[in-house]
């Protein structure tokens, strides 16, 4: 009768054991990574199918040919030839997305820019609607007249 009673224990604080070890490792594993991170490192190249918006943008940034680019202003009109670019007056604010995250500059589109790298859902769909507003309200860049 003892080594019943003594097994039963065993068994019952075994599974008080069990359940608390599972309750530890499932909060250990569902701290999640954060959405954003600052950066004064970046490249273009840590983004596919980039799509910029430039309040202003500096001359020291080279974009792949298939970027989107809304600009308002710029330092080198020469550093757009290749892109589709559009220009539009109205655009506050510089920014990179990519399919899976942005870049969300302090400054001007310029080489070590301190930034903010994002892949929180909501933010990343509010940029794409303003990216995608901007583009659809801007007038095709042309290389000839603007300055």
């Amino acid at each position: 009768m003892e080594a019943i009673i003594a097994f039963a224990a065993g068994f019952i604080v075994g599974l008080i054991v069990l359940g608390l070890a599972i309750e530890l490792g499932v909060k250990k594993t569902l701290r999640s990574q954060p959405a954003s991170r600052p950066t004064h490192k970046w490249s273009i190249d840590e983004l596919s199918n980039p799509r910029v918006v430039a309040e202003f943008m500096g001359a020291d940034v080279k974009f792949p040919s298939n970027a989107r680019v809304v600009v308002n202003q710029f330092e080198n009109k020469e550093a757009l030839r290749g892109m589709a670019v559009k220009k539009h007056s109205g655009i506050r604010g510089n920014y990179i997305l990519g399919d899976d995250r942005a870049l969300i500059l302090a400054g001007p589109i310029s080489q070590h820019e301190l930034g903010v790298w994002t892949v929180e859902k909501e933010m990343l769909e509010k940029l794409n609607r303003y990216f995608e507003d901007s583009w659809n309200r801007a007038r095709q860049f042309d290389f000839e007249s603007d300055n």
